[in-house]
């Protein structure tokens, strides 16, 4: 009966202490996946303002004509912000084996970066001024450059923007596949410990009622009958252990009696 209870006892400690492992791992996964959820949001967010800002300025310098300082400096800011998100998401992306998107996004950022500068450094008023002296290009202004030449690479980059946001979001679901794996695999032991511990109590509740409870009611009953009656009392009582040692002092006590 003690090497029973300490079965039980040891096999739910064990259960417990496996399935909080398991659960701790999957709590520690589950935050990482959140963390780096939000990192790659984070960083799509920040790239995607960086692009507007400097679109925005590019927009009120080139085409509306405005050539103040604050436009120029939003400019100078959101080609440092856009260089630097697009590199750590490069990064991201190489370290999940999205090789071609990182490449196109480093890319296209460094293709539009390269026209702002351009336009901020004075090389397209260059441009057109020496491409106006030729007829055949005496179209060619500030409007046309902007719509022939930036404009295309912005909407590449921000379509690669978009493409990053959705390949992050779409690594969650093997990972969150993983992680209802994990959660099952940390239930699992309580599920089976509960089953065994339930075997084990109907088991011992057999074993209780056949090798205890029942040789204790004989005994109790045929001693009665004795102390009652003066019916002899019942030695034959198939019993075990501390119950058959006291089944056979009683009937020693009673022998004794009998003979005095």
């Amino acid at each position: 009966m003690r090497t029973a209870f300490m079965s039980i006892i040891m096999l739910l400690i064990f259960a417990g202490a496996t399935s909080l492992l398991e659960l701790e791992s999957v709590s520690h996964d589950t935050q990482q996946i959140l963390l780096s959820s939000e990192e790659n949001v984070t960083l799509a967010r920040e790239m995607a303002l960086a692009l507007s800002d400097q679109n925005d300025a590019i927009i009120y310098m080139a085409i509306v004509g405005d050539s103040s300082s604050k436009y120029r400096l939003d400019a100078e800011k959101s080609i440092a912000r856009l260089n630097s998100s697009s590199k750590i998401a490069s990064q991201l992306m190489r370290e999940s084996d999205e090789y071609g998107l990182a490449d196109s996004l480093t890319m296209h950022t460094t293709n539009l970066n390269k026209l702002a500068r351009n336009y901020l450094d004075g090389e397209v008023h260059k441009r057109i001024e020496t491409q106006g002296l030729d007829s055949l290009n005496s179209n060619f202004n500030l409007a046309t450059w902007y719509v022939n030449e930036y404009k295309p690479e912005h909407k590449s980059l921000s379509t690669n923007i978009s493409k990053y946001m959705t390949s992050s979001q779409s690594t969650l679901g093997p990972e969150v596949s993983r992680l209802s794996h994990t959660a099952r695999r940390a239930v699992t032991p309580v599920f089976i410990s509960l089953a065994a511990m339930f075997v084990a109590v109907i088991m011992l509740f057999y074993f209780l009622k056949r090798l205890y409870v029942k040789p204790t009611m004989r005994i109790n009953r045929s001693l009665g009958d004795y102390l009652t009656y003066k019916v002899p009392f019942d030695d034959t009582i198939d019993c075990r252990d501390e119950i058959k040692e006291l089944k056979e002092r009683i009937a020693t006590l009673i022998s004794k009696v009998n003979k005095q």
